[in-house]
């Protein structure tokens, strides 16, 4: 499934943080339904340069003080909809101050944060309506809960960015047995097989890939889904599901042998009989078959 990747801005309107800005849809399937106005990310661009450029295409204002707080993915019926969602403001020393409804918009509103959901919103934009709706049920502390939004997606940005593809430990140590039972000439990463496997003989037609419990979803451990922003999680996990399964599908159909190894068949008690059974994989299966 295509994803297409788009930036939203959550408009605090000056002097009420209370209230948001909210658009109504004027064209297609879905006319009439309410949403935060933005667009797609261009070639080049980060989430958010695509926010500012949008906002300023859609309603001819200039926008600062832009927060990361929200990532929205939604499954629609054709396409993956990934979502970088912005808190921000207007500029008061632009050259408008309000925002202007364009001719694809039929119409839009300021909307305090505790009657968003009074709107009939876009299927995408309902989990991010219900947080922000309950950020302002917080007793007058909605400064403290966005605050706390903000943080909570810069945490989840750094584990993202500290999960790092190559040369992770579980990978080194197959490649350590593997040299050790003098399987070498192994290509890692290897681009021209399915689903780029972490460690390829290519003359062998052998493909390992060294999964991560957390990130792949492993079978045995069955690892847990993080209590907050549970959408995202789930989204993100299942098309990382379906990738690998696409992979391996991929690789049996052009002929090659598909290993996973699982990062928790790699601890201290299970690793001579996980390497043991992989090393007589890639063994049983010939050179130049």
């Amino acid at each position: 499934m295509k994803t297409v990747h788009v930036a939203a801005g959550i408009i605090r309107r000056d002097g009420n943080p209370d209230e948001v800005l909210a658009v109504q849809r004027g064209y297609g399937s879905m006319q009439g339904l309410w949403e935060f106005p933005g667009g797609k990310v261009e070639r080049g661009e980060t989430p958010e340069q695509a926010c500012a450029r949008e906002l300023s295409e859609e309603l001819r204002i200039q926008v600062t003080d832009l927060q990361d707080f929200y990532t929205v993915e939604y499954d629609y019926d054709d396409f993956h909809l990934s979502m970088s969602c912005f808190f921000c403001r207007i500029d008061p020393e632009g050259a408008n101050t309000e925002p202007q409804r364009s001719d694809r918009q039929l119409d839009l509103r300021w909307v305090d944060r505790g009657t968003l959901e009074s709107l009939d919103w876009m299927p995408a934009d309902i989990g991010l309506v219900r947080a922000l709706a309950a950020s302002a049920r917080s007793d007058g502390e909605a400064q403290e809960a966005e605050t706390e939004l903000v943080r909570r997606r810069a945490a989840i940005r750094r584990s993202m960015q500290g999960n790092k593809r190559a040369d992770t430990k579980p990978e080194m140590l197959v490649r350590q047995r593997l040299r050790a039972a003098g399987l070498t000439g192994y290509r890692l990463q290897w681009k021209k097989a399915p689903g780029r496997p972490d460690i390829a003989f290519p003359g062998r037609k052998v493909a390992i890939f060294v999964n991560g419990c957390f990130w792949h979803r492993c079978p045995h451990c069955h690892p847990s889904t993080p209590k907050r922003n549970t959408e995202f999680w789930e989204a993100k996990f299942r098309r990382n599901v379906e990738r690998d399964a696409r992979a391996l599908a991929e690789l049996e159909e052009l002929g090659w042998t598909a290993i996973t190894v699982w990062e928790c068949q790699l601890k201290r008690d299970r690793i001579e009989e996980t390497m043991e059974h992989v090393i007589e994989q890639v063994r049983a299966a010939r050179p130049g078959r």
